[in-house]
């Protein structure tokens, strides 16, 4: 299991690259750009979906009263669009059609909570994929990132339960599949 420090109290301020390499702790070499070549769609799918989940967890988990803590927030957020990207790009393109199916429908959630997320500094493109403008999303007022990213947010409930039974699925899948020689995956549960 995956710990998440709570710096809230100490003042520290973390990266965005630092809350990435949480997210994918369980197999960091999928984060990056140069060994995710090296991967079938559905290991990525399976990785960047398990990364998915430890980043709505960690958004979840937020005080968002705390202005203290802002800036870990913004740097949270950051680096949840980019798993979820990642998320998107490799479950779109797999050969699965029940994870090509949790793609379309992260897609269709992220289009339809479309103007709460452009309220905050974060656009949605056609593809379905998402872009943080950092001036806008520092600028963005607490009360309505809360909205979109607390644990009472309909958005963040329904992206987790759509990535959960994504990342279940490909796991399954994955699970059928493997030989166990040549696998790039580490799974464990």
């Amino acid at each position: 299991m995956t710990t998440f420090y709570n710096h809230t109290t100490s003042g520290v301020t973390l990266t965005s690259d630092f809350y990435m390499k949480n997210f994918y702790s369980a197999n960091r070499n999928a984060v990056k750009t140069s060994y995710r070549k090296d991967y079938t769609k559905e290991e990525l799918s399976y990785e960047d979906s398990r990364a998915l989940k430890r980043a709505l967890s960690k958004l979840r988990s937020y005080e968002y009263d705390d202005e203290d803590n802002s800036e870990n927030i913004y740097n949270t957020i950051k680096a949840y669009v980019d798993t979820y990207n990642n998320t998107l790009d490799s479950s779109r393109s797999s050969s699965e059609a029940d994870v090509k199916r949790y793609s379309k429908q992260l897609k269709a959630l992220s289009d339809k909570y479309s103007n709460s997320l452009k309220d905050i500094g974060i656009t949605v493109a056609k593809d379905g994929s998402l872009a943080v403008n950092e001036n806008l999303l520092k600028a963005a007022d607490m009360d309505k990132v809360k909205q979109v990213f607390s644990e009472d947010s309909d958005y963040l409930r329904k992206s987790s339960s759509i990535t959960k039974r994504l990342n279940a699925n490909t796991y399954d899948w994955l699970y059928a599949q493997l030989t166990g020689s040549g696998a790039q995956l580490n799974i464990s549960l």
